[in-house]
């Protein structure tokens, strides 16, 4: 009885986790075993002498494996919340996202999604600020905010990184970075370079009249670490930090989390590294679920994937825009997603990242609308007239838009747009 996962028509309980998998079994190893061995792996581990493990308790924890679609190679799983420490992510991980990749029965593995019911869903902090929360400190209530990484992203001392932060900001930026590669090199310490950006912030705010915001990248290699200069952030005036994802780790990450709530800091996730777990579409993790795992977590903002191949992954942006945004997610079969009711955890600024020419701009707002912030990089520092003109241009993309004008006509009154469009930046 213990080993009889496949429960075909079960109907989980509401209480109950869920996870979809697409699953190849090994050459010679028949489905239903392979969907048995995950479903044994992931939850209450091997049955070779059973006298050790209650049957009653076996018998409650025991998940079932209750739709399999062998010729898509879908399974669906329901776990009891019962095996599972509500507001970790990483055991949660480590439980259907870990052994379950190392075997000889499984040859390719993908965790598509996770349904997280209420009871641990209201558990964790979801984002602190969220797009309203952002909105308020930016004081930007009806368009997209624009964003930058100040470029040359490895190599500047602190003096000329702070300048090309000021002429980001007084060309329209709201928002400009440090690069995920930047932390606390030598020849750019992390203090010296947050005391000087944050100074050209409070100069480019009584240049422009418009509230801006600098984002200091605080990964560091201990916990410690980056709580201090979270801290140190906070003790100068900073509303917002940056932190990297993947490598940092989700316990790091929700400690975070946890910190930023005292010091009233928003936090901006750098990225997933999607390709890491998500290229390969039969294998790994995907970006959806990472994306959710990072709404979760209580990232306020995220990017989601680059941008300059917009009608190639269209369909995708828009589920990973859901994903941050609404309340409700209803299931798309097609795609892989699960329904999940947010249950009032506030939605995640998507990032639109890596956009390379102002053309692109009304394909992004088509997409996203206004609750996005569309980040520009090579755009706004390799134009012509230099990093002010490419910050206004690629404002004045984002006005033109808004105003139902289009970019080419908009340019015949904006030199710098025109500049841009003409150079194809």
């Amino acid at each position: 009885m213990l080993k009889e996962y496949i429960d075909i028509g079960y109907i989980p309980y509401e209480n109950e986790f869920i996870c979809e998998y697409n699953l190849e079994p090994a050459s010679g190893v028949v489905f239903e075993e392979a969907c048995s061995y995950l479903a044994r792996e992931s939850s209450i581990g091997k049955w070779n002498d059973i006298s050790i493990l209650s049957p009653k308790l076996a018998e409650k924890l025991k998940p079932h494996v209750f739709y399999v679609d062998k010729k898509k190679h879908t399974v669906k799983v329901s776990y009891s919340q019962d095996l599972f420490e509500f507001c970790s992510l990483t055991q949660i991980l480590n439980a259907v996202a870990d052994n379950v990749f190392d075997s000889k029965i499984i040859s390719k593995l993908k965790l598509n999604d996770i349904v997280f019911p209420p009871d641990p869903l209201s558990e964790f902090w979801g984002p602190k600020y969220g797009v309203e929360g952002v909105r308020e400190l930016l004081g930007v209530y009806d368009r997209p905010f624009l964003c930058t990484t100040v470029t040359p992203t490895i190599g500047l001392d602190p003096v000329t990184h702070a300048k090309v932060a000021y002429n980001c900001f007084i060309g329209g930026c709201d928002l400009v970075k440090d690069d995920n590669n930047l932390t606390d090199q030598k020849f750019n310490r992390f203090e010296k370079r947050a005391e000087l950006a944050f100074k050209a912030k409070d100069d480019a705010e009584e240049t422009t009249g418009e509230r801006k915001m600098y984002i200091c990248n605080i990964t560091a290699p201990t916990c410690e670490e980056m709580i201090r200069r979270a801290s140190f952030i906070s003790n100068i005036g900073g509303h917002y930090v940056m932190i990297d994802t993947l490598h940092t780790g989700w316990s790091a990450l929700q400690t975070l989390r946890d910190i930023t709530e005292e010091l009233e800091l928003a936090i901006h996730a750098n990225g997933m590294e999607y390709d890491a777990f998500a290229r390969m579409n039969n294998h790994g993790i995907s970006a959806y679920l990472m994306t959710k795992l990072a709404r979760l977590a209580g990232f306020d903002q995220l990017h989601i994937g680059t941008i300059d191949k917009i009608q190639e992954n269209k369909k995708e942006l828009i589920v990973l825009r859901d994903c941050c945004t609404m309340d409700k997610v209803k299931e798309k079969e097609k795609m892989h997603i699960l329904s999940q009711n947010w249950d009032g955890i506030k939605p995640m600024l998507p990032v639109a990242s890596c956009i390379l020419e102002p053309t692109l701009v009304t394909e992004v707002i088509n997409v996203f609308g206004k609750d996005v912030i569309i980040q520009f990089d090579s755009t706004i520092h390799s134009h012509p007239m230099g990093t002010v003109a490419g910050a206004k241009a690629c404002r004045q993309a984002i006005d033109a838009m808004l105003a139902g004008t289009s970019l080419e006509e908009y340019g015949e009154v904006h030199a710098e747009l025109q500049v841009a469009l003409n150079n194809g930046a």
